[in-house]
C-alpha cells in the first residue's frame, strides 16, 4: 500500500478566457491575474513487488488519484475582439471564478533503490486510463449572474514523479523530488451556459461540445513512513 496528500496556495499567475462563437462573434480572448488560488490532491495505490534485492524494489500498482484546484481572477484585459472590451484593467478586482476538480484511475510501474545506507531513490510512472472532470467557471463582471458547468469523461492522462529520501532510521525519512501530472477528457466533453437573464429569476442554459485538459509541474518536499 502507499499514498500521498497535499494541499497548497497560490497567489500569482495569469489566465487566458478565450471564447468562440459568441452573439455571432468568432473569436474573442481576455488576459487576467490570479489570486486567492488553492488546490488539493491525493493518490492511494496498492501494488506488489515482481522484482525485489536486498536494495532494490521493482513493482506494478494500481490506484486512484484526485486533484482540485479553485482560484480567482483579477482585472481583465482584452486582447483579442474590440466588440467585447472587458473595460477592467488590471487591477485587484474578481472578475471570475474557477473550480476544477479531477478524479481518474491509476496503473503503472514504481521502482526504489538505496544509495548508501539511508538514501534512497525512488521514482513511478502512472497512466491513467480515464477521467472524470468537473468545473464551473463563473464570471462577475457580467450584468446578470452568469456561470458555464463543465463536464467531462472518458480522455486519459499521465502521472511521473520521482523522488531523493534521507532516512533517519529504517522506517521515518523525508526527501525531496518533482512530478508532472497531465489529464484530459474527450472531445466530445459538455459545457453549459447557464444565465439568470430577467428579473423573475428563470435560468437560461444552452448546452455545447468542449474538451477539457490540465498539466501540473514542480517539486514537493514530502515526509514518509514504512511500516515493516
Amino acid at each position: 500500500m502507499k499514498g500521498n496528500i497535499g494541499a497548497g496556495r497560490f497567489d500569482k499567475g495569469r489566465m487566458n478566457d478565450e471564447d468562440s462563437s459568441i452573439d455571432k462573434l468568432a473569436y474573442s480572448n481576455t488576459l487576467h491575474g490570479q489570486a486567492n488560488g488553492k488546490f488539493a490532491y491525493y493518490t492511494a495505490d496498492a501494488g506488489f513487488n515482481f522484482l525485489r534485492g536486498s536494495t532494490y524494489k521493482l513493482g506494478a500498482f494500481v490506484g486512484w488519484t484526485y486533484y482540485g484546484q479553485k482560484s480567482d481572477s483579477i482585472g481583465c484585459v482584452q486582447i483579442a475582439s474590440p466588440f467585447f472590451p472587458c473595460q477592467v484593467p488590471m487591477q485587484p478586482l474578481i472578475t471570475g471564478r474557477q473550480e476544477s476538480d479531477w478524479n481518474a484511475p491509476r496503473i503503472g510501474l514504481y521502482a526504489e533503490t538505496m544509495l548508501l545506507e539511508r538514501w534512497r531513490v525512488s521514482a513511478d510512472v502512472a497512466y491513467l486510463p480515464w477521467t472524470d472532470f468537473r468545473g464551473r467557471d463563473d464570471h462577475l463582471l457580467r450584468p446578470r449572474p452568469t456561470f458555464y458547468d463543465q463536464r467531462g469523461q472518458g480522455g486519459g492522462g499521465v502521472q511521473v514523479e520521482g523522488a531523493l529520501s534521507y532516512f533517519f532510521n529504517k522506517n521515518f525519512g523525508i526527501g525531496i523530488g518533482a512530478r508532472y501530472w497531465a489529464m484530459w477528457t474527450k472531445n466530445n466533453s459538455s459545457v453549459t451556459y447557464n444565465c439568470i437573464c430577467d428579473d423573475v429569476g428563470n435560468i437560461v442554459k444552452q448546452p455545447a461540445l468542449a474538451k477539457y485538459s490540465m498539466e501540473r509541474w514542480g517539486t514537493f518536499i514530502e515526509l514518509s513512513y514504512r511500516f515493516d
